[in-house]
């Protein structure tokens, strides 16, 4: 019995020992997915927003008038775009706010775009409207994009009163599908 003991002992190290020596080697593998949605993407920032000029009678005033117009300073504003996508700048007016029960025409007001991106004939001084006109577009993504813009108001003699005329301009940036 203790032969026998000794024996199943003696098989069960070698199977064992056999085993372990010839055990196959362990691993598991697992995925994990990333996924990263990006919406259509823009911003626009406007730099030296505000564009305000005065007339000073006996000088300016009366050249402009002759002129029939009196140009803002150039870059006020200058807009800079950025898009992931193909984007298009739109601007409209709200028109002029009533001076003494006169209402200065909202086509009065024009814009130039001096950017690399300009559009729909605003390469020159063209009039502004109550509606969005496309001024600046590109068929790709941009960053940083700069759009500087100068207003010209043509004036008039006959129509243009003594006082301030108020017109707010209104930018917006989208992308295109």
């Amino acid at each position: 019995m203790k032969k026998m003991l000794l024996v199943l002992a003696l098989i069960g190290v070698v199977v064992l020992g056999y085993g372990i020596a010839y055990a196959a080697p362990d691993g598991d593998t697992q995925n994990s997915i990333v996924t990263l949605n990006v919406p259509h993407s823009v911003r626009l920032d406007i730099d030296n927003a505000d564009a305000t000029k005065t007339l000073n009678a006996d000088g300016d005033s009366e050249v402009d008038f002759e002129a029939g117009e009196t140009l803002m300073t150039a870059g006020y504003p200058t807009l800079r775009v950025r898009a992931n996508k193909t984007w298009k700048l739109f601007a409209k007016s709200s028109g002029f706010g009533v001076v003494d029960s006169y209402t200065k025409e909202t086509t009065d007001l024009k814009l130039i775009n001096t950017g690399a991106h300009k559009s729909n004939g605003f390469d020159a001084f063209k009039s502004l409207t109550t509606n969005d006109q496309e001024i600046a577009g590109y068929a790709s993504g941009i960053k940083n994009d700069s759009n500087p813009i100068q207003y010209k108001i043509m004036l008039d003699w006959t129509k243009d009163i003594p006082g301030t005329y108020v017109a707010t301009v209104t930018y917006t940036l989208a992308t295109q599908s």
